[in-house]
């Protein structure tokens, strides 16, 4: 596969003007959309993270390719010291994939954070392994995750439960896949004291395949003890969410609590899933009143008037503006039921209500949507963001998977510029 890359220069699909709050009907948004890279190819999509590296203006790039789903290849990185005006070249990501004796093992680089009081850059990764198959091969679900924290380059491992750490001489002891099994998080955050929080999925130990059954947890490193402990686990009914709580999400509210957002599922067919009729595609939520120490039992969460929205099984984030402070959400809503993860459109940016942990109606920006011509499968989904530190613009990266009814892959990368209005 060639990894020579080049951004396309293709500019505004579509350029808008939508108003943000009904209470103050002058402020509007701007959502311009172009295409950041044309498809790499007709069965191969390009998938892209943006992140900010520190303080100043130092992002990076990172990329890689998928032709089947969840099988990513050819992890890459290029480093911009100017914003993103110029940036490096590419460099390989080592050992992000592995095809090892005893099986596949894939490290998924996952988005940094940095502390300029601690002087600390933060990286989570997931390891995901595959005993005794092939890299990638996710018959009868049979893989297994887990999650670490790198500080400065120094990985740590996350652990809710007893159990030994990741033995790179045997890295698929028994007991190590057993236990801490854990799904990403979407981010690590930091209160204002370099107390660092990250949430993931967990799983309980006696489940045989803990594959949609997951739970949710959340990581606290103390800032004394430099060590990082868990909270108490939640899950939820599988006949509410058949794949249990999934892609966690997390803000620090203004009150200091602290907020979780997930997804479920309303997937049918799984075998603990005894009432399907009661099966909900929404978004939940849990709180945590205590400096992370222990977090509430998961919650719909809903419109600020009380309604409620569908929403599929898909990723979804939390981004708080510097520019007006306020706290958003990224995410599908749809108003169809959908069916597990799909449709995965449109996208729209919401702002959260911090002191009722809802989602404010009136407040919807849409992003993007499934336009003429596209296929009924087409994703909005799967993006990155950022918020730009010179502009303090939001941005917003997209894979658009399923824009070519006869390639699902021939996707080309969407980036959104959104502009909240004064």
């Amino acid at each position: 596969m060639s990894t020579t890359l080049t951004t396309c220069s293709r500019l505004a699909i579509l350029c808008m003007l939508i108003p943000v709050f009904s209470d103050c009907a002058q402020k509007t948004t701007a959502v311009k959309t172009e295409i950041y890279y044309s498809s790499f190819s007709k069965d191969t999509a390009r998938w892209i993270t943006v992140d900010k590296m520190d303080d100043k203006l130092t992002r990076q790039e990172s990329h890689k390719f998928s032709s089947i789903s969840d099988s990513y290849i050819n992890f890459q990185k290029r480093i911009s010291k100017d914003n993103g005006k110029t940036w490096s070249d590419f460099i390989p990501i080592p050992l992000a994939t592995q095809q090892l004796p005893g099986g596949g093992l894939v490290n998924y680089p996952g988005t940094y954070t940095f502390d300029p009081i601690l002087n600390i850059q933060y990286q989570y990764m997931m390891r995901r392994q595959f005993p005794g198959k092939e890299l990638y091969d996710y018959s009868n679900l049979a893989y297994i995750d887990h999650c670490l924290i790198l500080e400065n380059g120094v990985a740590k491992e996350l652990k809710y439960e007893s159990g030994p750490n990741f033995d790179e001489d045997n890295p698929f002891d028994s007991l190590y896949l057993r236990t801490n099994r854990a799904f990403m998080g979407h981010k690590i955050v930091l209160a204002d004291d370099g107390t660092a929080f990250y949430p993931m999925s967990c799983f309980r130990r006696e489940q045989a395949n803990a594959v949609g059954q997951g739970g949710a947890v959340l990581m606290r490193r103390d800032v004394k003890t430099q060590q990082w402990t868990a909270s108490n686990q939640q899950y939820i009914d599988p006949n509410i969410s058949s794949r249990g709580l999934l892609e966690l999400d997390l803000a620090i509210l203004k009150n200091d609590h602290l907020l979780i957002i997930c997804r479920g599922s309303n997937v049918l067919g799984r075998a603990h899933t005894t009432e399907p009729d009661s099966l909900q595609a929404r978004k939940w939520f849990l709180t945590s009143n205590d400096g992370g120490k222990t977090i509430s039992q998961a919650r719909e969460l809903t419109y600020d008037d009380g309604s409620r929205f569908y929403s599929p099984a898909s990723i979804h984030t939390m981004i708080r503006s510097n520019k007006d402070g306020r706290l958003y959400w990224l995410a599908n809503v749809t108003t169809t039921l959908p069916d597990g993860n799909s449709p995965r459109y449109p996208l729209y940016l919401f702002q959260i209500d911090e002191e009722n942990v809802s989602v404010v109606k009136n407040s919807a920006i849409l992003i993007d949507d499934r336009r003429s011509g596209d296929p009924e499968g087409v994703q909005l989904s799967n993006f990155s963001v950022i918020e730009n530190p010179e502009t303090l613009e939001f941005e917003i990266y997209l894979s658009k998977i399923g824009q070519d009814p006869d390639h699902l892959w021939n996707a080309d990368v969407y980036k959104y510029t959104v502009t909240i209005g004064d």
